[in-house]
């Protein structure tokens, strides 16, 4: 693709992208289970005029930005804005099934060739599409994304994502882990890891455990997110044309806040957190040679 960009993560989508996933790479967000069905005349009305569309905002402000381990920017403050519009499609008792498309964005320095004053600091626009089935405490988030570059800071790559997720929380209550697994495949002719490598498949697992408390008369959400990226075919190349296995480690924790403005506003939510990436051999190089990166991150999230 370029000199490395990095769901998220995830999360992606979304893992992330990502995502994470994938962010992407990062863990993907839980669909709660739904409620259970109603036998009322009023309860059925409301079902019927429930709104099916449900829309996320984020905007991000970050130190660094890699993607599935390798690097993209680490120069100044990094802004991330994105938007994710929900549909549902099927709902049952314990059956659902959404379509979504978003988009995420990434504005700060960057080696990008254009240098026009509108886009010279827009290193990544990222168009995603997908649906999320949801089987009782199971999901299933597949996601195609478009992941380019506006700066022209490298070729744009095509990745085709699936996240299987499991809700533990009726099985472990405060212990729940929240596992989840990430699969993307590169589709297009270039590549996450540079323009002339193959394209790769890629792995990612994790675990989000997490915890609730109330500061005065505010809760307080924390999780603590764990994940590993591999690579099973081609996705951590080096110059040579080499695969290794090992992409990263990350460990981090984050808390949110949420924002009393009230449901005629929208939901917002205040969100912090701090993680540390431990990378491979070719993930390190990409990296100016460092082995390690703290990464911190706070940003506002909407909900409609």
């Amino acid at each position: 693709m370029h000199t490395p960009r990095i769901t998220v993560a995830v999360g992606c989508l979304v893992a992330t992208l990502v995502v994470s996933t994938n962010a992407p790479a990062q863990s993907q967000p839980q669909v709660g289970a739904d409620t259970p069905p109603s036998n009322t005349a009023a309860d059925t009305a409301t079902q019927a005029v429930e709104n099916p569309f449900s829309l996320q905002l984020n905007l991000d402000f970050t130190n660094a930005y890699f993607y599935h381990g390798i690097l993209q920017q680490d120069q100044g403050v990094i802004i991330q804005p994105a938007a994710k519009l929900t549909m549902n499609l099927v709902k049952n008792d314990d059956f659902k099934l959404d379509a979504l498309l978003g988009t995420w964005n990434s504005f700060g320095k960057n080696g990008g060739t254009n240098t026009g004053d509108l886009i010279k600091d827009w290193y990544e626009s990222d168009l995603i599409a997908g649906f999320v089935l949801t089987k009782d405490k199971l999901s299933l988030t597949t996601t195609y994304t478009f992941l380019t570059s506006p700066s022209d800071a490298y070729q744009t790559v095509q990745e085709l994502d699936f996240t299987l997720a499991f809700d533990d929380s009726d099985l472990l209550s405060k212990f729940a882990l929240h596992p989840y697994a990430l699969l993307g495949i590169e589709t297009g002719s270039d590549a996450s890891d540079g323009a002339d490598s193959n394209p790769g498949t890629y792995l990612e697992l994790g675990i989000a455990p997490g915890f609730s408390f109330d500061l005065g008369k505010t809760p307080v959400s924390v999780s603590f997110a764990l994940s590993v990226g591999l690579s099973l075919h081609d996705y951590y190349q080096n110059a040579a044309g080499d695969d290794d296995t090992f992409g990263y480690f990350q460990v981090g924790a984050k808390a949110s806040v949420p924002l009393p403005f009230g449901d005629r506003f929208g939901q917002w939510t205040l969100n912090a957190g701090i993680a540390g990436l431990f990378l491979g051999d070719h993930t390190r190089a990409f990296n100016h040679g460092d082995d390690a990166e703290f990464i911190a991150t706070v940003g506002l999230q909407l909900n409609f």
